[in-house]
């Protein structure tokens, strides 16, 4: 009886091929990464990295001007991709004077 038990369930399942999901997967996830964090955002214009760097200058506002180093570290425990990405965005915004009241040669090309 359990033989004919395990053998139906095992017929209604429906095989999907390997193939057919790792495009599907990799489908959902390209479009996420488009959508959710490079592309930025219609309500704020910014992209979620800029808003984490915003939320932690926030946190460390005091009135002085912090080093860039402080901002990426205090940034890394919101933002899951590391010092790297951090930095190019942080460096990005000063550049653009965006939000940003930068100092010295901020990011110049020539230093």
């Amino acid at each position: 009886m359990s033989e004919e038990l395990q053998n139906s369930s095992h017929d209604n399942r429906s095989s999907v091929p390997l193939q057919g999901m790792y495009k599907q997967w990799y489908l959902e996830y390209a479009s996420y990464v488009i959508l959710d964090r490079a592309v930025p955002s219609v309500q704020d214009g910014l992209k979620p990295v800029q808003r984490r760097i915003l939320h932690a200058m926030r946190t460390m506002h005091d009135g002085r001007y912090h080093k860039v180093a402080n901002i990426i570290g205090n940034t890394m425990q919101y933002h899951p991709h590391g010092d790297a990405a951090i930095g190019d965005a942080l460096v990005n915004m000063g550049q653009k004077d965006l939000l940003i009241d930068t100092q010295v040669n901020w990011g110049d090309y020539r230093t």
